[in-house]
């Protein structure tokens, strides 16, 4: 089963470590959607401060597969 890593940047960069053994890329873009909507969920001003975040889902072969964005515009 393939290996993915979601790294974070909402004003620093953050490395995942650990990352999550998931069935296929599919399964791995709805997980960075839905890890985006857990940080936000958790501490919404985090967006507001760092004006969004940026999720990059890279696989265990360290290729970069995309990028999940949340910003505040305007």
């Amino acid at each position: 089963m393939p290996h993915y890593f979601f790294h974070t940047t909402n004003g620093s960069p953050h490395r995942d470590e650990d990352g999550m053994d998931l069935p296929d890329i599919d399964a791995a873009r709805r997980e960075a959607v839905r890890y985006g909507g857990s940080l936000i969920s958790d501490d919404p001003d985090m967006i507001i401060r760092e004006k969004g975040i940026r999720i990059d889902l890279v696989d265990d072969g360290g290729e970069h597969r995309l990028t999940v964005r949340i910003v505040i515009e305007g």
